[in-house]
């Protein structure tokens, strides 16, 4: 899955897991009829990750399927 963040960057699940995990985000808030995701930043700011097609994303942005999903470089 890949994401649009309202900070203008895009994300693959991988990204997101990675961020979680080492804690620099933690899920707020999730919409389950949209997709979008809510999370907050080590900056305790909120960012909403809405998910986009691959189609959608700008050429110029590298993505990387690995085993585990979808990352972009």
């Amino acid at each position: 899955m890949l994401y649009r963040g309202n900070d203008g960057e895009y994300y693959g699940g991988v990204d997101i897991w990675e961020r979680f995990e080492s804690n620099s985000w933690t899920p707020f808030a999730w919409d389950p009829e949209r997709g979008t995701e809510w999370v907050e930043t080590d900056d305790q700011e909120l960012l909403e990750l809405t998910p986009v097609v691959r189609e959608e994303v700008p050429r110029s942005v590298e993505i990387e399927r690995t085993d585990s999903g979808l990352s972009v470089a």
